[in-house]
Parts: structure tokens; sequence; C-alpha cells
């Protein structure tokens, strides 16, 4: 199984390429747990991607879907290895908490998956959907959040701006608030 990144003296013979929230990328070795900045494991450890990673443009479709994959198990780490190949890395970001590794990422395609990673896949979403689409022989990875654009009266709209001033929340926050508590009203009984 080829890692993340490694560096040539084999004094680290692998990281992984990590950013928490949407900060500042970081490496991380598995199994020591050793972290350190983007710019000390490129210029002082010299390493080097073991594949081609491409940082890619952010999406600013709306949602995330959620990996929550054990952190010391060889199906993680082919995971995350098939994500740093396939998956623009600026639509993803990583955590490490305990034993697990929580994953967020913006709605993916992933061709060249055996059954046995994409059940894997499948049982570790925590959030989003999993699916495979025969028309692009590949396995989605979906947010479970769609945008969804209304129109509304002058007054409604204002009514929206006030409130969210008052909360300190955008106006789509506001009205997404108001349709999930009406939707879970409805569906409750």
């Amino acid at each position: 199984m080829s890692a993340g990144f490694s560096d040539q003296s084999a004094s680290i013979p692998e990281a992984r390429l990590m950013r928490k929230g949407l900060g500042d990328w970081y490496f991380i070795v598995p199994g020591a747990d050793d972290t350190f900045s983007y710019m000390e494991g490129i210029y002082t450890h010299r390493l080097t991607p073991d594949y081609p990673i491409e940082m890619g443009k952010r999406s600013t479709k709306p949602g995330y879907a959620v990996l929550n994959l054990p952190a010391v198990y060889s199906l993680t780490y082919q995971v995350m290895d098939l994500l740093y190949q396939q998956a623009p890395v600026a639509n993803m970001y990583m955590e490490r908490l305990k034993d697990r590794w929580v994953i967020h990422m913006k709605d993916t395609r992933l061709n060249g998956v055996s059954v046995e990673l994409a059940d894997f896949i499948k049982r570790s979403t925590k959030q989003g959907r999993v699916r495979y689409v025969s028309e692009y022989d590949a396995l989605s990875i979906e947010s479970e959040e769609e945008l969804l654009s209304v129109s509304l009266s002058v007054d409604i709209k204002d009514w929206l701006r006030k409130k969210g001033e008052q909360t300190d929340k955008s106006m789509q926050d506001i009205t997404a608030d108001i349709l999930i508590e009406v939707y879970r009203r409805e569906n409750i009984y």
C-alpha cells in the first residue's frame, strides 16, 4: 500500500497530508502520530507525494459527506490513498479523534473501487450517501444537502434580514432553520 508522502532517506517512511477544518495543512506520521507543519514536511523532511495529488478548486456547493474511519486499519489508509489520488484535496479535511479518522468531503466520484472498499466506505459514512453510478462506473460520495433557490416577497426578505441581524445568522441559515423545524414537526407524527 502506498503512503501519502515519504522521504527519500526513509527516516519518515510515510506521512499523511491533513487539514483540520479549513485551517492550515500539516503532516501526521501514522502510528507515531507525530505532526509537523506543511512547510517543515516539504522543506525540512523533504517529503514528496507517492502519487500525483490534485489540490483542485474549492467547491462552493453546501454540505459535506462525513466518513468516520478506524485509525489503525489497513482499509482506512486505502480509502485515504484513494481520496488523495482522485478527489481534489481542497474539498476535504481530516481530523484525528483518538482512535478515529473523521473525513469531511465535498461530493466526489471515485473510480476503480473494489467491492470490499466500497462496502467499507458505505459502512463508515456517518453523514451523506454513497451510491454506485453506472453511468460513470464510479462510486459517488455525496452530501445530503442540496441548494434551493426561492423567490420571496420583499417583506419576508426584510423580516429574514432583521432576524438574521438579531441572531447573527445569515438569511439562508434562518430560512433553513424554519424549514427544518416545520419538516420535523410534520414528520414526527
